[in-house]
């Protein structure tokens, strides 16, 4: 029995009129069924109350101000999204069905998104008899709101239980910090007060490749957010963030100048994607980049502003496997960061060739040749054959 909820509208007479007659059958009982008490003495209500799925399941229109024909009512219902968790989907979602349908003649949502369930670390689902529930406020303390966010969303299937532990929560917290630190480098490097960049032009083939990876991650988050496929979107913007822009990008741009416009750009653009899944530290951003423009909550959802440019993708990654592979060799080998290798690639186009600035310059420490004298140590680097000097 609940001490608190809406109280069973039944009202029962205390006492028979003649005491004398008794109940015969068929005889109407002394009953009334309504909200207000019957006229006459002696009614008494029900002192039980109904569960608490009849209150919940009165919320999408009595929390606008219902029976009353208030703005908010008309305003707001019916809503269009609702997301709860599997498990109570006949307990809530279908008695908020029938009770909107009822009351007030609507169907409260089109769409019902649907969770799955919290559990530990060991799969087992959180309860106080085990003592294993995570409080999200002592998490938010030490870990911040924004890894809370993300460690509930990304890397679980749509619809299935997830688990949730301190070791996931911190790790999204590295990454919060990673964003802020890629933000907070590109804002130091800009030459002059940032404006807000709507269509950069490219200069170079790292600059062609960067705004086609960003105009795909683009179209694809927005893909998975219109499909509700929450944790597939924040993976694909995770991997550019990390992967592609601050990993090879940023590691150019400290090699090739001019680079303002489009560091902009791309930074007023993944905070936007961002927003929805890391709200707080984004606003920050947004807000110390562009102090003078709105709110990053309120700002236009970011545009894809050209199309996929498949040739800058290819060269690019011709020129990623080549310097991975020169990395991968000196690491096996223990070559010394100051040791320079000579460098010959066969078969390499005039498009590979006119990167070397980039070959050269990271984190590779070698000299391109366009013969293969001295060079005998054979590696494969995707499609191309390269080959360096003796390491020794």
């Amino acid at each position: 029995q609940i001490w608190f909820g809406h109280r069973i509208p039944v009202w029962y007479q205390s006492k028979l009129k003649n005491q004398k007659s008794k109940i015969k059958k068929n005889q109407p009982l002394e009953i009334y069924v309504g909200v207000e008490p019957p006229v006459g003495e002696d009614w008494q209500q029900d002192p039980d109350t109904l569960d608490t799925w009849f209150s919940s399941g009165t919320w999408t229109f009595s929390t606008l101000g219902w029976p009353k024909q208030t703005k908010d009512l008309k305003t707001f219902h019916p809503t269009s999204v609702i997301e709860t968790g599997y498990d109570i989907l006949f307990f809530w979602i279908a008695r908020m069905i029938m009770m909107s349908q009822y009351a007030v003649k609507q169907i409260p949502f089109k769409t019902v998104y649907l969770h799955g369930l919290v559990r530990d670390k060991q799969g087992r689902k959180m309860s106080k008899s085990l003592g294993n529930g995570i409080d999200p406020l002592d998490m938010i303390a030490k870990y911040g709101t924004d890894a809370l966010r993300l460690a509930m969303l990304v890397g679980n299937t749509p619809g299935n239980d997830f688990r949730l532990y301190d070791e996931k929560i911190a790790g999204f917290r590295n990454f919060v910090n990673k964003l802020w630190n890629i933000s907070r480098y590109i804002l130091m490097t800009l030459d002059k007060v940032p404006v807000i960049i709507n269509n950069p032009q490219p200069k170079t083939l790292a600059d062609k490749w960067i705004l086609t990876r960003l105009n795909i991650v683009n179209k694809t988050v927005t893909q998975h957010i219109n499909d509700f496929e929450f944790s597939p979107a924040a993976e694909k913007l995770y991997d550019f963030t990390w992967h592609e822009l601050a990993d090879w990008y940023l590691e150019i741009a400290k090699i090739e100048k001019g680079k303002d416009d489009i560091l902009n750009y791309i930074l007023a653009t993944i905070l936007k994607l961002w927003h929805p899944f890391a709200p707080f530290v984004t606003e920050v951003l947004w807000q110390e980049a562009w102090p003078k423009e709105k709110l990053l909550m309120v700002q236009a959802w970011p545009k894809v502003i050209s199309q996929r440019n498949i040739k800058a993708e290819d060269d690019m990654k011709v020129i990623q496997d080549i310097i991975t592979a020169v990395r991968n060799f000196r690491a096996e080998n223990k070559v010394a960061k100051e040791k320079v290798l000579d460098c010959f690639i066969d078969g390499a186009s005039t498009t590979i060739f006119d990167q070397k600035k980039l070959l050269e310059g990271l984190r590779t420490n070698i000299k391109l040749s366009s013969q293969s004298k001295n060079t005998n140590h054979k590696i494969a680097a995707g499609k191309l054959s390269v080959y360096l000097s003796a390491p020794n």
